[in-house]
């Protein structure tokens, strides 16, 4: 019970990075056709995925630049699957096509870090507030 609860909390957390920045890129008008119910639900699916293999940045065992490179990879190409299943990779034989999607991948990717950036130091300082505000009322 306790692993599928842990499962769940990072599927949530990856759609909800995913839906944020889902909305972000259509906010900024560069989904150029309108999102459907099946573009909306493979972005939610592939962030759920991308959520749940964050789970190997707990691996102590392996450094941190090899579960980065790992989680990049992967994650590189469940956005790519998730594309093509939305036929939004119809020019891929282009290799200016390539550049470019190589390029917005490594801005969403920043971008979802700096998400989870905050989402995690908004949390340890919720967390010391707490621990300072009971460190005040014991003395």
């Amino acid at each position: 019970m306790k692993l599928l609860m842990k499962n769940m909390r990072y599927f949530v957390r990856g759609v909800t990075i995913g839906s944020t920045l889902y909305l972000l890129i259509i906010a900024s008008g560069y989904q150029s056709t309108p999102p459907t119910v099946k573009n909306i639900l493979s972005v939610m699916l592939m962030s759920g995925l991308i959520g749940l293999l964050s789970q190997i940045f707990e691996i102590e065992s392996l450094s941190y630049l090899v579960v980065l490179i790992g989680h990049l990879i992967i994650t590189f190409t469940l956005v790519s699957a998730m594309m093509a299943y939305n036929g939004w990779l119809d020019q891929w034989q282009m290799p200016q096509f390539w550049m470019s999607y190589l390029l917005e991948f490594v801005i969403v990717y920043g971008l979802a870090w700096v998400i989870i950036y905050l989402i995690i130091t908004t949390k340890i300082r919720r967390i010391n507030q707490a621990l300072k505000k009971r460190n005040l009322d014991k003395k």
